[in-house]
């Protein structure tokens, strides 16, 4: 019984030993982690504050900004405009260009239709985005560009379109080509742009040459 008892506190020692050995061990491995961990971090910053340091002191060229002015939505010397906006502080005879008549009934303009002989390129008058195409039996393909400052521009009576819902355009993208239709009775080609401003139509022959910060 003396001799077991013994026996038994010889083997607690040792599995002290090996616990005590294995705790050491574990607490050296985490200890050395450690500081590669507050090494890295320290190095990581003086990294992170030369990168501001050469950021501040670096001088960088000034870019020189272009301010777009809207432009027309065509290049054909040829086109002109078939139809004015209708504008009820308008002379008598600019609104009389500015009535259509089809189909027995008399409308007023909501945009400008211009019209040529040839079938011509039609472009877009600024930067924007496609937000819509669609086509319609009196109005053609249909498509709609939203710009910046609430600007949007709808591009009507076309028989081609060259862009997709959702595209990105540049001012002169080719965007479609004119159309023919009997909503002027000729045989001209015609394009149909109405342009609005927060939501109110305006006449799109007094926007050209003009910025987007003077609306």
């Amino acid at each position: 019984m003396f001799t077991l008892k013994i026996e038994v506190n010889k083997l607690e020692k040792r599995l002290k030993r090996k616990v005590i050995i294995s705790l050491y061990f574990v607490c050296t491995i985490m200890f050395c982690f450690g500081l590669m961990y507050i090494y890295k971090n320290l190095e990581s910053k003086e990294e992170d504050f030369s990168y501001v340091s050469n950021v501040v002191n670096k001088e960088y060229p000034v870019t020189k900004v272009i301010d777009l002015v809207f432009t027309r939505p065509y290049n054909d010397t040829g086109v002109k405009v078939l139809s004015n906006y209708y504008d009820v502080n308008a002379d008598s005879d600019t609104q009389q260009k500015s009535i259509i008549y089809f189909n027995n009934t008399y409308m007023p303009n909501t945009g400008v239709i211009y019209g040529g002989e040839d079938k011509f390129d039609v472009y877009s008058i600024y930067d924007g985005e496609v937000i819509g195409i669609k086509h319609s039996d009196l109005l053609g393909d249909v498509v709609t560009i939203k710009h910046s400052n609430n600007v949007i521009s709808v591009y009507q009576l076309l028989e081609d379109v060259f862009v997709n819902r959702g595209s990105i355009v540049k001012q002169g993208d080719r965007i479609g080509s004119s159309g023919k239709s009997n909503i002027i009775d000729d045989n001209n080609y015609k394009l149909l742009l109405e342009v609005s401003i927060d939501g109110e139509l305006v006449d799109g022959e007094k926007i050209y040459n003009k910025k987007l910060t003077d609306f």
